[in-house]
């Protein structure tokens, strides 16, 4: 497996989890008191790892990219030297 290909599963997984936040935020009109407070503690723990995993996902698709201005994989040289 390439770094492109792990980048695009990680993008994938960040969409399914997406679409999980989007199906509990729709259950939390439906509750009140505790399982409120509950349902909105695990959609904001759920939030945070979509956002990693999307993080992760679009850093490893552009790993080997050099169009872009930070290139990852030299990102720690100096090329003035």
């Amino acid at each position: 497996m390439t770094l492109y290909q792990l980048g695009e599963e990680y993008l994938r997984q960040a969409e399914d989890l997406h679409t999980l936040i989007s199906g509990y935020s729709a259950q939390m009109k439906n509750l009140s008191g505790i399982r409120l407070y509950e349902m909105n503690s695990k959609i904001t723990v759920l939030r945070e790892m979509e956002r990693d995993t999307r993080i992760i996902g679009k850093q490893l698709t552009s790993y080997y990219d050099i169009s872009g201005e930070k290139r990852q994989y030299c990102r720690h040289r100096n090329i003035y030297e």
